[in-house]
């Protein structure tokens, strides 16, 4: 039987030891002297079932402890029992408004802390397994409705001599086109539940067409007027047989089914079938679902017509040649358009081709005798490219994914023979399920920012190896082929455990002695100087470099550490100092007047002596650093292509810069918006000439108050975005002034008697970019309140 894990943080070791000889050996413990020790222990153990906490502690104490674990969420799966001497009414409320199970006070009752341990425990392992029980029954709910509403979609697929493919095309272009219509207005009030729900819903939008005779579901050529009367009775027929299903009329799921089914057919313009509604009289899902499936009948094969391309059926479209539709969904599709053609799964023709990619490949890399052709060549140079990564890469895990074929080759060297060899469908949800979906999520959107030129990233994950967690990181890089523009066709990638490497690190090399009668450490020093700009040993506690002898003795050069960094004092926020006190490495962004810096610090120990090795790296534009687990761009990193992303007007960022690499943009620390005020009046009054030279000479002296690492992006008509990489709840009120006193400041020639002004709203540390975005505009809307007379 497993024993639970209870972590006791107390400075004192008696009170400690005498927990643990109260509570016996029917636990395993886990000890920490203060609060900064404990907080680090919760951030790498995940198995840590209690914690008995001191108030009362150096560095960081108890109180400060629970308000971490609130701020985490971790004080809601992993229980607190206040431990303290402190009998105050206050430190007793405060202790449980901060989300403690227990309080118990010293000198120690063995009994009453042993029942009160044994029943938090108790407690907290009844809700946990309640919690894994309803997650499991809601993925097996799930996964058995998509099963069910696949069937039920396939039969009417097979009756109706349909592609496979039909369905599941019909819900990728309708989650496409939801997700935009949610990024062009909040009209429809679509919550990501809301659009998950349409898309699942959507599969069953022609299951009126079981009632159809086979006979005119799949007539070659053109149906006869009183043919085409029967075909349109199959959404008022799934309507009602789905309105039949009594037990689950109130589920979301079938409500939404019903819309779809019964409207999928009704036109804006209120020339659709059964019921004739016109414009907003249709639900939304009615609507994305027809203008989904209109796309699909038209690009696949049929038995009355061939497809149409991609840009042809969207051009029909557009034109009205297929029935009138919302018009901004119409500008959701030719928004989407270039990412549809290029993601939409491939028609059933290249099925068969998926299965026989690899084999096929094989055989042409093994057959000498084939003539030479692009393809093999092409062959040869992926090969290539896969050796030159996994050469570099140390030890780990490798895998291989085909989009062709949604397979992973994964091999774990570790493994004996066949067993470390292991082929995965990415399509299966049990071989997904060990990663949580918002992992897949945070997967799939670092793969697809990346590009030809940027096809590298690095991104970290927490998984399970042996019953416990571990951050793993992995390393992916993307394959590209000139026939597939626009998408990558393969990936490939390495994953490390990061903690099992970490524990079994060997110590850095420094009391050994090479031939030259040098300490290795000077070795490794000098072969990363070949890679960052400034390579230093450093000991913060006195604000020292460190220079080391030919005896391997440490000394310090008389230079401080901080002059590097144009600073006179001690750095205010000095990972060097932090890395020095956790015996870890720690990375940050450092600014100097004109410079930026890409720093990493490492604890190390030479000779006994601790200190801190310092690898510093200026940042260029054009340079991708690790933000947040992605790849955050900072700035130029196309040259010229990069003037698609310039709004034309202002020539600062448009709001597609933003919407393609938003990904690369969470590691932000400051999000403000920036709205111009009475913008209307300005046009209204004085013509849109004037609006435009407004906005020009607002993005003119924004910019003249920035600088050239933060961006400036017009994300709406009269509204701009400003993203700092750098930025404190301190400084950012400064800036704030600056703009709008610099914006005030503005006279255009033109319009002489126009005075500029903005309202500003800005957050710190808010994450992800979407919720600082929404805050942001709720804080601008408040100053713009307080400037009204």
């Amino acid at each position: 039987m497993n024993r639970q894990k209870i972590l006791i943080v107390d400075d004192s070791e008696m009170n400690r030891e005498m927990l643990k000889a109260i509570l016996g050996e029917g636990y395993k413990y886990a000890e920490a002297v203060d609060g900064a020790q404990a907080l680090r222990m919760l951030r790498q153990d995940m198995n840590i079932d209690l914690v008995l906490l001191d108030i009362n502690m150096p560095k960081i104490d108890g109180f400060a402890v629970l308000e971490h674990m609130n701020q985490f969420h971790w004080i809601d799966e992993v229980p607190v029992i206040m431990i303290s001497a402190a009998d105050d009414r206050e430190s007793i409320k405060r202790s449980y408004s901060l989300g403690v199970s227990d309080y118990i006070r010293r000198p120690f009752d063995s009994y009453i802390v042993q029942r009160r341990v044994k029943n938090t425990l108790r407690l907290y392992a009844n809700q946990k397994r309640l919690m894994g029980m309803v997650s499991d029954q809601i993925y097996r709910n799930q996964r058995d409705s998509n099963v069910m509403i696949g069937i039920l979609s396939h039969i009417v697929e097979f009756r109706n001599s349909e592609s496979a493919q039909h369905v599941l095309q019909v819900q990728t272009v309708t989650g496409m086109l939801l997700r935009r219509l949610v990024e062009k207005t909040d009209v429809y009030h679509l919550t990501e539940e809301k659009i998950r729900l349409i898309v699942t819903a959507s599969a069953l939008h022609d299951i009126g067409k079981i009632s159809i005779p086979e006979s005119i579901l799949n007539k070659p050529g053109r149906l006869t007027p009183e043919e085409f009367d029967v075909i349109r009775t199959h959404p008022a027929i799934g309507a009602s047989m789905l309105e039949g299903l009594t037990p689950y009329r109130k589920e979301p799921l079938l409500k939404t089914a019903i819309e779809i089914c019964r409207w999928h057919h009704e036109r804006w313009d209120g020339g659709g079938y059964p019921d004739g509604l016109l414009g907003e009289q249709i639900p939304i899902s009615a609507q994305v679902v027809a203008l989904a499936d209109v796309y699909d009948a038209l690009t696949s094969d049929r038995c009355y017509k061939k497809a149409y391309s991609h840009d042809t059926a969207v051009s029909m479209i557009l034109n009205g040649e297929c029935g009138a539709f919302n018009p901004m969904l119409l500008d959701c599709l030719q928004e989407i358009s270039a990412r549809l053609k290029s993601s939409l799964p491939r028609l059933a023709a290249e099925q068969s081709m998926k299965k026989n990619a690899q084999r096929l490949s094989s055989e042409l890399l093994r057959n000498s005798n084939m003539p030479h052709s692009d393809r093999a060549q092409r062959e040869l140079d992926f090969l290539r490219e896969k050796l030159i990564f996994f050469a570099s890469c140390c030890g780990g895990v490798q895998f291989e994914y085909d989009t062709l074929s949604q397979s992973v080759l994964v091999v774990d060297w570790s493994c004996p023979g066949k067993q470390s060899r292991t082929i995965m469908d990415v399509n299966d949800p049990d071989n997904m399920r060990p990663l949580r979906p918002a992992d897949v999520a945070r997967l799939r959107r670092a793969l697809k920012a990346t590009t030809p030129e940027n096809n590298e990233l690095s991104i970290s994950l927490l998984l399970t190896v042996g019953g416990e967690q571990h951050w793993h990181s992995i390393r992916m890089h993307t394959l590209w082929s000139p026939l597939s523009p626009g998408r990558y066709v393969g990936v490939i990638g390495c994953m490390t455990d990061m903690q099992k490497d970490r524990d079994s690190r060997a110590p850095f090399r420094c009391t050994d002695k090479s031939a030259a009668n040098r300490p290795l450490i000077v070795e490794d020093i000098q072969r990363l100087g070949t890679v960052f700009d400034v390579v230093r040993l450093v000991d913060p506690s006195a604000n020292a470099v460190l220079e080391i002898d030919a005896d391997g003795v440490l000394h310090r050069t008389g230079e401080r550490c901080t002059a590097f960094w144009d600073n006179d004092r001690d750095c205010a926020n000095c990972i060097s100092t932090r890395a020095l006190a956790e015996h870890t490495t720690l990375n940050k962004l450092e600014f100097t007047r004109n410079e930026m810096y890409f720093v990493i610090a490492k604890y190390v120990s030479v000779n006994g002596t601790p200190c801190v090795l310092e690898m510093v790296s200026r940042l260029s534009d054009g340079r991708w650093i690790d933000a947040n687990g992605s790849r955050f761009l900072l700035d130029r990193t196309r040259g010229e292509d990069m003037q698609l992303f310039l709004d034309p007007l202002t020539g600062v960022y448009s709001r597609r810069y933003f919407e393609t690499y938003r990904t690369h943009l969470e590691g932000m620390e400051g999000v403000a918006l920036i709205d111009v005020n009475s913008f209307k009046h300005i046009n209204d009054t004085c013509g849109h000439a004037a609006g435009d030279a407004a906005l020009r000479d607002i993005a003119g002296a924004i910019r003249s108050c920035i600088r050239k690492t933060d961006i400036l992006i017009r994300y709406g008509g009269d509204e701009f975005l400003l993203l700092f990489p750098r930025m404190t709840e301190e400084i950012f009120p400064e800036k704030k002034k600056q703009i709008q006193q610099a914006v005030r400041g503005v006279r255009m020639s033109e319009f002489a008697d126009i005075r500029l002004s903005v309202s500003v709203g800005g957050v710190c540390g808010v994450h992800p970019i979407t919720e600082a975005i929404r805050k942001a505009d709720y804080l601008m809307y408040l100053d713009k309140a307080e400037q009204q007379p």
